[in-house]
C-alpha cells in the first residue's frame, strides 16, 4: 500500500498571526485533498529573506503564507517556482468593507487617549514600529506622512521594536507613545489578552493594504492547486468550518489576482527615498 501524498504548508506570519489559524487550514486542506499535511513555521522573518534560499526554489513547501512585501520581491526576482494562489482571506475590520485588505492601527495607551485625539496630536511623540520594511509598521505610515506634508521628523523619537507584539508591549509599558500595529495582529492579541483591551486605544487606522498572499509552489499539480483554491472559497459555507473561521476573525476567502498588490507598489513609489530612522530597542 502506497503512503498518502504529502502537502507541505509553511507560514512566515506566526510571529503575529496565531499558529492556530494555520493549523485550522492544515486540518481543512488535509480533509479536502486527502493528502497528509505538515506545517512548517518560521517566525524570524515575515517572508523568505533575500540573503537566504527560499521555499520555492529549494522545494521545501507547497503552500506558503507570507507578507506581501516578500511576495512582491520574489515576483520582481522572477522566481519561476512561485505562483500566487488566486484566493485570499477577508478579515473583519470596521473599515474593511468585506475586501481582502487590512489596516495599520495607530495605537496608544488608553491613559493618554484624551491627549491624542487625532493623527496630528502625535507630532513630536515617541513612535514604535516593528520593522523598517514592514508595510503596516513603516511604509503606510511614511505614505500618510508624505500625503499630509510631513516626513519622518514628524515623530520626536522612533523605536524599532522588532515585532508588532513587542510594539504593543512598549505601549502598555509606556515606553512609546504610539505604535503602528497590523490590525489583525492587534485583533488576535486582544482576543487572547482581553485584560489589555481597556489599556489600548486606536487613534486612527491607516490603509487599506493588500492582505497577506497565499503562494503556491508551482511544482504542485494544477489539479491540487485548483482543489485548494476552490475549497478555500467554499470554506465559510460549511457548518463545521464556518464557526472556526469566525473565531479567528476571518469572514470568508475570496478571489483575487495580482492587481490587489498594486496598492502596495503605489505606496512604495510614493515613499521612495523615505525611511524611519530609529534606535533598535
Amino acid at each position: 500500500m502506497s503512503s498518502p501524498k504529502k502537502l507541505r504548508l509553511m507560514t512566515y506570519l506566526s510571529s503575529g498571526i496565531p499558529i492556530q489559524v494555520f493549523e485550522l487550514l492544515l486540518h481543512y486542506l488535509e480533509e479536502v485533498t486527502g493528502m497528509e499535511g505538515y506545517l512548517i513555521t518560521e517566525s524570524r522573518w515575515s517572508g523568505p529573506p533575500a540573503e537566504r534560499g527560499d521555499p520555492f526554489i529549494d522545494d521545501i513547501a507547497d503552500v506558503v503564507f507570507m507578507c506581501s512585501s516578500a511576495y512582491l520581491r520574489l515576483k520582481h526576482d522572477k522566481n519561476e517556482y512561485m505562483e500566487l494562489c488566486p484566493v485570499a482571506p477577508v478579515h473583519r475590520h470596521e473599515k474593511g468593507g468585506g475586501e481582502p485588505v487590512y489596516f495599520s492601527d495607530l495605537v496608544v495607551n488608553s491613559s493618554k487617549k484624551s491627549v491624542y485625539g487625532n493623527f496630528v496630536d502625535l507630532k513630536g511623540q515617541t513612535f514604535a514600529f516593528n520593522d523598517p520594511i514592514s508595510l503596516s509598521g513603516s511604509l503606510v505610515v511614511l505614505g500618510h506622512l508624505k500625503k499630509n506634508g510631513y516626513n519622518s521628523s514628524f515623530f520626536g523619537n522612533m523605536l524599532h521594536s522588532g515585532s508588532h507584539l513587542k510594539s504593543i508591549k512598549m505601549i502598555l509599558d509606556n515606553k512609546a507613545d504610539v505604535a503602528a500595529i497590523d490590525s489583525n495582529v492587534l485583533k488576535f492579541y486582544l482576543q487572547q489578552n482581553p485584560q489589555d483591551e481597556e489599556n489600548l486605544s486606536t487613534v486612527t487606522s491607516l490603509g487599506p493594504m493588500p492582505i497577506y498572499p497565499i503562494v503556491f509552489n508551482s511544482r504542485l499539480s494544477a489539479n491540487v492547486k485548483k482543489q485548494i483554491s476552490e475549497a478555500l472559497l467554499g470554506m465559510h459555507k460549511l457548518p463545521e468550518w464556518q464557526p472556526q473561521l469566525e473565531e479567528w476573525n476571518i469572514e470568508r476567502y475570496t478571489k483575487i489576482d495580482d492587481s490587489l498588490y498594486d496598492l502596495e507598489t503605489s505606496l512604495m513609489d510614493l515613499c521612495k527615498g523615505l525611511s524611519l530612522s530609529s534606535v533598535y530597542y
